[in-house]
């Protein structure tokens, strides 16, 4: 009789969203591609911006709820930003939008944020991302998104939630 395999173990399942936080990263860079070949080939900018109306929803819900949750003046910290405006200008339904590297950025802190908002609360979540944390060197969750080390974020996550 062959034994069946128990469930996966928490480390496969950590390794399972870092793979799909990478393959994210890469859509994304896809992503840009795609959209810099269609404008070259003068595609229909309205054809293209419909195409992309789904992605800009969920980036500015996100945005939103960062703003909420930190302020507008880390937010823009978040995205690289030059001024806080434009990070509310980005939640706004005809504002602009967040560049692809700022839209992986706000992604990524979003996510981070809302792992720790459901698990202990808004407030835990936002001293999170504010303070200074040893699995990130030293550097704020905040500062290390900046510095565009979003990769660093989910072990820092998964230590403090998983101990």
């Amino acid at each position: 009789m062959t034994e069946r395999p128990g469930p996966p173990t928490t480390e496969a399942r950590l390794a399972a969203v870092r793979h799909a936080v990478t393959a994210v990263e890469r859509a994304e860079g896809e992503l840009q591609r795609a959209v810099d070949e269609a404008r070259a080939a003068a595609d229909p900018e309205e054809e293209i911006l419909a195409a992309l109306a789904v992605r800009d929803a969920a980036v500015r819900s996100g945005v939103v709820e960062l703003l909420d949750a930190l302020g507008p003046a880390s937010v823009a910290a978040l995205a690289g930003a030059r001024t806080k405006e434009h990070a509310v200008d980005w939640a706004t339904p005809r504002g602009s939008l967040p560049g692809p590297d700022a839209a992986r950025r706000l992604r990524a802190a979003h996510q981070a944020w809302g792992r720790i908002a459901r698990v202990q609360g808004e407030e835990a979540a936002r001293a999170w991302i504010l303070r200074p944390n040893p699995e990130l060197g030293g550097d704020s969750p905040l500062v290390a998104i900046k510095r565009d080390r979003v990769r660093d974020l989910t072990p820092a996550v998964d230590a403090l939630l998983c101990g």
